[in-house]
């Protein structure tokens, strides 16, 4: 009897430890399960939270890809602008010589000796022509009218800086007629004065004195 007392408490302790140590395992098979499942939650959320970022970066990139498409076809668009400025410019200076040179050729008369001088024009032609004296054309000569001069007279009387100023409200395309002349040249055509002014004419280059 007294030795199965004896043995009865010589266990009793043992199967205590063992209940606390089991109690003692649960609890941390618990914690480290637990530990487990909140770190296999974070490691989806931060695969969801990488599997967006490669998308956006795809999408940057695609982006990317599309300004740079359109960023070069801006500057091919640019340089065919700037190709074609170039080819305007140059035509506007092709545009600017031939109006200089028209202009020129409208500031001069052609003259020559025997039946077309001067002499002979100015006997028998309609009195008050004002392409007789050299230097006006047909346009310089509508622009005198327009201007109130009509007749040879009435271009004697006008001052040089008034011709000129007539000339320059008509634009650069008569920059090259010279007027100095022409009062000198049109008061010998008032007066009739061929020989005279045939002879004036002839110390002429268009209308400006070569000397």
């Amino acid at each position: 009897m007294e030795f199965g007392t004896l043995f009865l408490a010589t266990l009793e302790p043992c199967w205590l430890w063992w209940l606390i140590l089991s109690a003692l395992a649960f609890i941390l098979g618990a914690i480290v399960g637990c530990l487990l499942c909140s770190n296999k939650k974070k490691l989806r959320e931060l695969e969801v939270d990488n599997a967006a970022l490669q998308a956006r970066s795809t999408n940057w990139e695609k982006d990317y890809m599309g300004l740079k498409y359109q960023h070069e076809q801006l500057e091919g668009t640019l340089k065919e602008i700037r190709a074609k400025l170039n080819s305007c410019e140059a035509d506007k200076r092709i545009l600017e010589s031939k109006l200089a040179q028209a202009g020129e050729g409208e500031g001069r008369v052609e003259l020559s000796a025997g039946p077309t001088s001067v002499v002979g024009m100015g006997r028998s032609s309609n009195p008050d022509d004002l392409t007789k004296i050299e230097g006006i054309g047909p346009k310089i000569e509508g622009l005198l009218n327009a201007g109130g001069i009509h007749t040879w007279k009435e271009l004697a009387n006008t001052t040089v800086e008034r011709l000129q100023e007539i000339l320059d409200e008509a634009g650069k395309r008569f920059g090259l007629a010279k007027p100095d002349s022409w009062p000198r040249q049109a008061a010998l055509a008032a007066a009739g004065e061929w020989e005279a002014l045939q002879k004036l004419q002839d110390e002429l280059q268009g209308g400006i004195d070569k000397s």
